[in-house]
């Protein structure tokens, strides 16, 4: 699954100026055929660390000389339901130049997830439930839309 950064195009879509899937599928530099095999099954649009969009890629060519590539797809059903949830990859930090991050799909639906580690503390996202602990040891568990949890406190 390729992540896309889109901080400064939606801001469009929102004033109605483009629509999501040219900003989600549009023009991106710097991205090697080796991660195009590897990832390009889906690719999310990320807004402010919040998933946006959703699209299964159908297809991908490479724009003239640039090297960019611009992906064809079509708005996902499987992945719909990650729209409005927090990003389920690697976080974008303010200053980071890099618009686009991988996630391997697997993460999503077998539920083995890496940790991330932060300085505000640790977070993963399972099956779309997204688990962060701060540097004091309190908990947070964000559902998916749709889904619920039960707590259980040791006696």
């Amino acid at each position: 699954m390729i992540l896309v950064n889109l901080s400064k195009s939606w801001t469009e879509v929102l004033n109605g100026s483009r629509d999501a899937a040219d900003v989600t599928l549009g023009d991106w530099a710097g991205i090697t055929d080796d991660s195009v095999d590897r990832y390009a099954d889906a690719i999310l649009g990320i807004h402010r660390n919040e998933v946006v969009t959703a699209f299964d890629i159908e297809s991908w060519h490479r724009l003239d000389e640039s090297g960019r590539i611009r992906f064809r797809g079509r708005p996902s059903e499987r992945w719909a339901h990650l729209i409005g949830t927090p990003n389920p990859g690697p976080e974008w930090v303010k200053g980071a130049a890099r618009p686009i991050k991988y996630l391997d799909t697997r993460v999503l639906t077998d539920g083995d997830v890496p940790v991330e580690e932060s300085t505000d503390g640790a977070r993963a996202v399972v099956r779309g439930y997204t688990l962060t602990v701060d540097g004091d040891g309190n908990a947070t568990v964000l559902p998916p839309p749709g889904g619920s949890v039960t707590v259980l406190v040791p006696t």
